[in-house]
């Protein structure tokens, strides 16, 4: 229920002593109820800026509390609701090592089909069938996010300079949010379908 001027001014005639000095009419009521409704009304805006999922006005304090934006993301490339998402993502992570959590954590970015392939089930031995799969000892810290579709494909053009590559691919934004969440001693390979 929105508090209005009249429930102050009701409020603020309660809180009279009893007699004939003051009535409810009295302009000094009525000329104080709108600066209490106001002050009322940013108590009630702050309540929704300590939620960083809603915040507008601290927007920008609660980045700087958070490090945002990051390197993942530059300053002035993302609307509103995306910066609170992200902002709400950052502050209430838990985190994980496992699978469920980097795919979650690639569906919150957009990409919801992504697979993950791990290199660490079994290692290729003198007893291993010629059907497995070669993989030495270090693979086991290698693991593969397998992208559900190819994403800002760019081909060079006769107007770039002979450094450019041919071709170059992938999601910038996507691969620099994993890399960060990665455990520190294993190595993420990024991989679009052709």
């Amino acid at each position: 229920m929105a508090v209005t001027n009249d429930d102050y001014i009701s409020l603020l005639s309660a809180l009279l002593p009893p007699g004939p000095a003051w009535s409810s009419d009295d302009p000094a009521i009525r000329g104080v109820a709108p600066s209490l409704l106001r002050a009322h009304q940013r108590a009630d805006a702050l309540m929704l800026e300590i939620d960083p999922r809603t915040t507008t006005e601290l927007i920008e304090r609660w980045e700087k509390i958070a490090g945002l934006p990051d390197e993942c993301l530059p300053a002035g490339t993302q609307t509103l609701r995306q910066r609170q998402r992200r902002l709400d993502s950052k502050l209430n992570l838990t985190g994980g090592i496992t699978e469920d959590f980097y795919l979650s954590q690639l569906a919150a970015l957009g990409m919801p089909g992504a697979t993950i392939t791990r290199y660490d089930k079994s290692v290729f031995k003198c007893t291993s069938k010629c059907t497995d799969a070669l993989w030495s000892p270090e693979w086991r810290y290698y693991w593969q996010v397998n992208m559900p579709a190819a994403v800002n494909v760019t081909t060079m053009t006769c107007s770039d300079n002979c450094e450019s590559p041919l071709r170059w691919w992938g999601d910038t934004i996507v691969e620099c949010v994993i890399s960060k969440l990665c455990p520190s001693h294993t190595y993420v390979i990024f991989k679009y379908p052709e």
